[in-house]
C-alpha cells in the first residue's frame, strides 16, 4: 500500500505579519521540515542564513534559474525570491511534511504543481500593526515602505486560502497553527 503524499504547508500573507516567527515557532520539534528560499538579496540585521533565506549572488541565481532548479521563482522589488525543486522532490519522495514561507505569487506556483497537497495558511495583521512592529525592531525606512505599498495586494490573497489567522497574540497563533496542522496530519 502507497503511503500518503506528505503535505506542504505554506505560510503566506502580508509582509510584517509575524508569519516566519508563527510557523519557526508553531512546528519546532514537530518534525515538519522548514525548505527556506534562496534569495540574492543580502540578509538583513536580523535574519540568519539557511535558516531565513539561503543566500546566493545575482549569478548563482542567474544559474539555477538556468538549470531549472527552482519550483517557482518570484521578484518583489529589485530582489529575487526561489524554493528548490529538488528539495521539495526529496521530502516527497521520503514521505517527509514540509512547510515553506511564501508570498501569493510563490504559493500559487507551488499550489498550481503539487495541488491538494499543499496546505496555504494566511497570516495578517492590520496595516498599522505592521509597521509599527517594523518600526520597533528597527527596521529600514526603505523595508517598511515597501511592505506597506504591497500591504494592499497581499491582504487581498487571504481569500485563496485554505486557513485565515489574524496575527494579533503570537501565543494564540501558535496555537491555532498547530491545531489546524494536527487537522491535517491525524
Amino acid at each position: 500500500m502507497a503511503l500518503p503524499s506528505p503535505y506542504i504547508f505554506i505560510f503566506t500573507g502580508t509582509s510584517g505579519s509575524g508569519r516566519k516567527t508563527a510557523a519557526h515557532q508553531a512546528l519546532r520539534g514537530s518534525g515538519i521540515v522548514h525548505i527556506p528560499s534562496c534569495t540574492d538579496r543580502p540578509p538583513r540585521s536580523r535574519e540568519h542564513p539557511d535558516s531565513d533565506y539561503r543566500y546566493v549572488s545575482e549569478t548563482q541565481f542567474d544559474l539555477m534559474c538556468r538549470s531549472d532548479f527552482f519550483a517557482e521563482t518570484v521578484r518583489i522589488d529589485r530582489y529575487r525570491y526561489g524554493i528548490g525543486r529538488r528539495y521539495l522532490n526529496m521530502a516527497s519522495e521520503s514521505g517527509q511534511h514540509v512547510y515553506l514561507i511564501l508570498n501569493r505569487e510563490g504559493s500559487d506556483a507551488i499550489r498550481e504543481q503539487y495541488g491538494e497537497r499543499v496546505v496555504r495558511i494566511f497570516l495578517y495583521v492590520d496595516k498599522n500593526t505592521v509597521q509599527e512592529r517594523l518600526e520597533s525592531k528597527g527596521t529600514s525606512y526603505e523595508v517598511v515602505d515597501s511592505y506597506l505599498r504591497h500591504y494592499n495586494d497581499e491582504v487581498t490573497y487571504r481569500k485563496h486560502c485554505e486557513h485565515i489567522i489574524e496575527n494579533v497574540n503570537l501565543k494564540e497563533t501558535i496555537a491555532r497553527i498547530k491545531s489546524i496542522v494536527d487537522g491535517y496530519l491525524k
